[in-house]
């Protein structure tokens, strides 16, 4: 289980947001939502370790994720809204280097094919539209499986097609022990689970 125990950010003595406290166990999904600057991202870096919160803790099986941050982050991925591709290689090449990072290259061939991206495997990926790039982007979580996904509007640029593919991974990765935290605008995604809004909480 995942808790959030009293987390607040202040920036430039700002508050952005907090105190915020919640838990969500293996098997589910939790969907933050909040207009713009509410601190969705914000919360999204500090949960997968990318920034720190002014205050508070996160728990994971009721131990400080900060204690084991980094066994922590190699059983989560966090999908965002910079690209992390390598726009020279081929998306081929992009997957393969995160792959052999994570000693999953078996994976390989399930993400290319799930996003529809095997006959572009040799393109390179600054050829390729926003909407496919964000498509290699999404195949990273196949091709790296793992059991927790922090997801910062993943369906942006992505097409009906693409939406449902998304959607339906994510009830997958659900069902299989996975947990899903995602901020999004994106009504098509406020199935999955409960919805936490940041708003509350400015």
């Amino acid at each position: 289980m995942l808790t959030i125990d009293n987390l607040s950010l202040f920036k430039d003595d700002k508050k952005i947001f907090g105190p915020v406290g919640f838990s969500v166990s293996i098997n589910s999904a939790l969907i933050i939502t909040g207009k713009n600057g509410s601190g969705k991202s914000s919360l999204l870096k500090i949960l997968a370790g990318i920034s720190k919160s002014t205050e508070g803790k996160i728990l994971w099986g009721g131990e400080d994720v900060e204690n084991f941050r980094d066994d922590f982050n190699g059983d989560s991925q966090f999908l965002g809204h910079r690209n992390f591709l390598k726009p020279d290689l081929t998306v081929e090449e992009n997957l393969k280097f995160y792959s052999r990072l994570n000693g999953t290259e078996a994976a390989l061939a399930a993400g290319l094919s799930f996003f529809g991206l095997t006959d572009l495997a040799n393109k390179k990926v600054k050829t390729l539209s926003a909407g496919w790039q964000k498509r290699v982007m999404l195949a990273k979580l196949l091709c790296c499986p793992s059991t927790v996904w922090f997801l910062d509007e993943p369906s942006t640029n992505l097409d009906k097609v693409g939406k449902e593919k998304l959607h339906g991974l994510i009830k997958t990765r659900i069902k299989e022990d996975g947990l899903v935290i995602i901020a999004t605008h994106d009504e098509a995604f406020f199935d999955l689970g409960p919805k936490l809004n940041l708003e509350d909480f400015s």
